[in-house]
């Protein structure tokens, strides 16, 4: 494995531990990871004994177009509806690769789209009910959107669930010790 691949692994392992501590929260559920892959990217163990593939993938940018529209534009987040638009590319991308890769985790993954260059409250505006059905249609045992954009102030992620129906909506942390820098 190359020193690039290592560290793309390891940047994966940390998104996946802050989603670890966010899942457990919102769902109840400890999720722990038992190894790494890469068709999905993790497996992981629940607390009810069953194991699971855990797919990251980072919803964002391009990187060259991200830092000139922060230089020239001063354009710090992306469009909401290109980030709408980006996330459904990425749930049918991903689910071909789940269809065909994926071996003995074909139907028991969870798709993990991480947002880093817009927000939830940022989406808010697309992510409604009206659309919830169009999340259904792919074989991800569960799809959540976690929100890393504030990750560095609160030191935790927040997530919106998009499938299935059982866990639709954001789910916002309400810990009265969670303020930003603190």
């Amino acid at each position: 494995m190359s020193d690039q691949q290592m560290g793309k692994k390891e940047t994966e392992r940390i998104d996946l531990d802050y989603f670890i501590k966010a899942y457990e929260w919102t769902t109840g559920e400890r999720l722990t990871e038992i190894s790494s892959a890469e068709c999905p990217d993790f497996i992981c163990s629940l607390s009810s004994g069953e194991n699971v593939g855990v797919e990251l993938v980072r919803v964002m940018r391009d990187p060259e177009e991200a830092q000139f529209d922060k230089i020239i534009n001063k354009k710090y987040e992306a469009e909401p509806q290109e980030t709408l638009d980006r996330i459904f590319e990425l749930i049918e991308k991903k689910d071909k690769s789940r269809s065909t890769n994926y071996g003995r985790w074909v139907d028991k993954t969870i798709l993990v789209l991480s947002l880093f260059d817009c927000s939830f409250w940022s989406l808010r505006q697309f992510l409604t009910e009206d659309i919830q059905k169009d999340f259904a249609k792919h074989g991800f045992i569960e799809v959540w959107l976690a929100d890393y954009t504030g990750k560095e102030a609160y030191r935790d992620i927040e997530l919106f669930g998009l499938f299935p129906a059982k866990w639709w909506g954001y789910h916002q942390r309400k810990n009265p010790y969670r303020k930003p820098y603190g």
